[in-house]
Formats: C-alpha cells, sequence, structure tokens
C-alpha cells in the first residue's frame, strides 16, 4: 500500500500582500494501487497564477487516472507527455476566453505516477522531485529549472518539459515546490558529496524515522505541515507545497551514522566564504604558508 500526505499553503510574504496561495496540488490513488501525485507554483508576479496551478494539477492528474484505470501495459511516459499538453491547452484556453496576456497565468508543474516501486514523473519548472532509494540513497530524480539560477521556466515553455522513468527501487517520493524544496539542497551543501540535508528530510519521507501508517499518516501529514509553517521553516517566505508518498511495505536500509548526522555548518560556511571572498582570506593564507616554509627542517649540505 501506498500512504501519501500533501498541502499546500500560502507563504509569509504572500500573507503581508493579502494575496492568495499561488500552489496547487492533486494526490489519486488508483484502484491498481498506484498513485498520481500532481503539484504546481504558480508564478507570484502572474494576476491568475493561483487559477492556473489548480487547472495544471487537476487536468493532468485526471488525465493520467483516465487512462491508467482498467488498463494494462500503457505507456506512463506517453500519457504524462499528453497530460501536460492538455494542461497547458487548458489554461491557454481560458486566458484567451478572458482575453487575457497567457504570461498572466504562468504556472509550474510536476507529475508523478508511483506503483510503489517506480517512479515515472514529468516536471516542469523551479521545483522538484526526490527519491529515496531502497539502498538507503536520496536522489534528485528531476532537476529544478531556472534562468541564471533567478527566474522560472513555467509551463507554457514547451521546450523544458522532461520525462522519464527512475528504475532504480524506490520507498518513497518525495514532491516540492521551490521554497520548500531548497530547504532540503541549502546553499552550502553545494558540492558537498551529499548535497542533500539529510536529518531534516529524512523527517518527511524516511519511513524508518515517520513510522507512517494506514492509521496514523493524516496525523504524520498535519505534524509535518505544522513544522513546515513553525518558526523553525521561518525562512520559507514563499508559498509552501509538499506531496509525499510513502511504501508502507518497506523502508530503506539504513546506512553508516555519519550519513546522517548533522552537517558541521561553521566550517562549510568557512568554506564558501573563501570561495565567495577569496580577497579577504589572501592573508590568512599567505600567513599559514610563511608558518609551513618556517617549519621546514633547513637543507642539509652535501658533505660529498
Amino acid at each position: 500500500m501506498i500512504l501519501s500526505y500533501g498541502f499546500s499553503d500560502v507563504g509569509s510574504s504572500h500573507t503581508k500582500k493579502d494575496a492568495v496561495c499561488q500552489d496547487s496540488n492533486k494526490i489519486l490513488t488508483l484502484e491498481n494501487g498506484s498513485v498520481i501525485a500532481a503539484i504546481a507554483d504558480g508564478v507570484g508576479s502572474c494576476r491568475y497564477s493561483d487559477e492556473s496551478s489548480k487547472i495544471a494539477v487537476e487536468t493532468a492528474a485526471t488525465y493520467c487516472a483516465k487512462e491508467i484505470e482498467g488498463s494494462n501495459g500503457v505507456d506512463l511516459i506517453a500519457i504524462i507527455e499528453k497530460s501536460f499538453t492538455l494542461a497547458e491547452r487548458a489554461i491557454d484556453e481560458l486566458s484567451l476566453s478572458r482575453n487575457h496576456l497567457q504570461t498572466e497565468y504562468d504556472t509550474t508543474l510536476s507529475l508523478v505516477i508511483y506503483d510503489g516501486k517506480t517512479v515515472t514523473y514529468g516536471h516542469c519548472g523551479d521545483g522538484g522531485i526526490i527519491g529515496l532509494s531502497k539502498s538507503g540513497d536520496y536522489i534528485k530524480v528531476t532537476e529544478p529549472q531556472k534562468v541564471d539560477g533567478l527566474y522560472v521556466l513555467p509551463l507554457r515553455d514547451k521546450s523544458r518539459w522532461v520525462f522519464g522513468s527512475h528504475e532504480e527501487e524506490i520507498v518513497s517520493v518525495l514532491l516540492a515546490t521551490d521554497g520548500v524544496y531548497d530547504t532540503f539542497f541549502p546553499y552550502l551543501l553545494k558540492g558537498q558529496p551529499v548535497e542533500v540535508y539529510i536529518p531534516l528530510i529524512r523527517y518527511f519521507m524516511d519511513n524508518n524515522i515517520v513510522k507512517a501508517t494506514a492509521k496514523n499518516i493524516d496525523e504524520i501529514g498535519k505534524e509535518r505541515r505544522d513544522f513546515i509553517n513553525s518558526e523553525a521553516c521561518a525562512s520559507i517566505t514563499d508559498d509552501k507545497t509538499l506531496v509525499v508518498l510513502i511504501a508502507d511495505d518497506r523502508a530503506a536500509e539504513i546506512k553508516d551514522e555519519a550519513y546522517y548526522k548533522e552537517p558541521d555548518w561553521d566550517s562549510l560556511q568557512q568554506e564558501w566564504n573563501k570561495k565567495a571572498y577569496p580577497h579577504l582570506y589572501k592573508d590568512e593564507e599567505k600567513m599559514i604558508d610563511n608558518e609551513i616554509d618556517e617549519a621546514k627542517p633547513s637543507a642539509q649540505s652535501d658533505p660529498g
């Protein structure tokens, strides 16, 4: 059985402007046990993006469910591709019917079909999909899409749509819009052997920690929602969407304790500072080099 929880909540930056939540999510459990999950992040600067994000997840997830239910041997990737086309078309038709610019309805869209082992996906935007493998590794199923690291690529940019299937056995899947997603990948961990903040993400998707069952999954979802909206996550000011799917019949293998340790943030910050502001550390490095030279034994002349 696949357990699931998810939510979309307005961010503090939107609350200050009396703006509505522009994120949306949709979770559908099929008769065959598979689960379809979709998330969308309406672009904040777009006037009607709250509507378009709802249309995106509803259209895409509903179409996938309709095509999969009662069918055998279907091409899941082709179905997801078609669902993205239909979602983009539905948003476009709404904008045209109102005589509005398409750009006023920009949204992202990420969708997965999960059968408890394999993740088949479609993705467009600056959020992402993360999988926890049976071997205990956290895997970026998709990469966030931003131009120059700043500007989101919306659903109407069809050239950026990415589809695929992750064949490695996955025991849990997490989808998140950019505000939440970026919290799992802090800038200080970029370039490190493990870039994901494991002590945090385990709390949401590792069933060795979550211990989700059919009886308690609603309460677990509420606890995680409360945490995301607490002072502990005050740095997330954007709208917050998180969806988690967990296969309850198996958990990830446990790795060595070091894999789950809290990162040494002070050392990581210093390392990052040296890369970002090298001119501030030139004198320090020169002093260290001089100390090393002075500590070296003096060269001995050859008596021969």
